[in-house]
């Protein structure tokens, strides 16, 4: 069981985050094959399920240069599925266009396997909010909700250092500031 690190810490966040050798991360120049192979590596539970959406993506430096989400390694790999099914107004349930996207089967498979290859680095969203460590875990939490952004960097002294998630938010309120018998 995690020690009182609210009592011990004056409540900052710098104890509930995931370091950042525990997260998956790869740098800028690898690829759709590897990022997959990256989310693959951390799994969890009974079922195997992955237990992260989202990848840190660092330079030949080591530093932070943004991330990317298991949807974005989708769009790299079956671009064409998502331009050619792509629709301004959602239609309900008796719109045309959702039902289209099974004509793209057979070269949405076959293009997955040929992507495989291909950089990441168009794939890449920049960061644009990270928290430093000695943040305050209820000022982390408001400012992490109202940009509803819950996988958030952290930082100390510029470097990042791990990565705050809402699970670590919530636990830590839950055995801390609203405990539960």
């Amino acid at each position: 069981r995690r020690k009182n690190t609210m009592e011990t810490q004056n409540s900052a966040i710098r104890d509930l985050i995931i370091p950042i050798e525990r997260y998956p991360h790869l740098n800028d120049t690898q690829t759709l094959q590897e990022a997959i192979e990256s989310f693959m590596s951390f799994r969890a539970g009974q079922q195997e399920r992955l237990h992260y959406n989202m990848i840190f993506v660092v330079n030949d430096l080591s530093q932070l240069v943004g991330r990317m989400f298991l949807l974005d390694i989708m769009h790299g790999l079956a671009p064409r599925l998502f331009d050619n099914t792509k629709v301004d107004q959602f239609d309900g349930k008796e719109g045309e266009y959702p039902d289209l996207v099974f004509l793209h089967e057979m070269s949405t498979f076959s293009e997955c396997g040929k992507n495989r290859d291909k950089p990441i680095r168009p794939l890449i969203h920049a960061i644009d909010f990270s928290l430093p460590a000695d943040t305050h875990i209820l000022k982390a939490l408001v400012m992490m909700s109202s940009r509803k952004d819950f996988d958030v960097p952290v930082t100390d002294n510029g470097t990042i250092v791990g990565v705050l998630r809402l699970e670590e938010i919530f636990m830590a309120m839950c055995n801390t500031y609203c405990k539960i018998p």
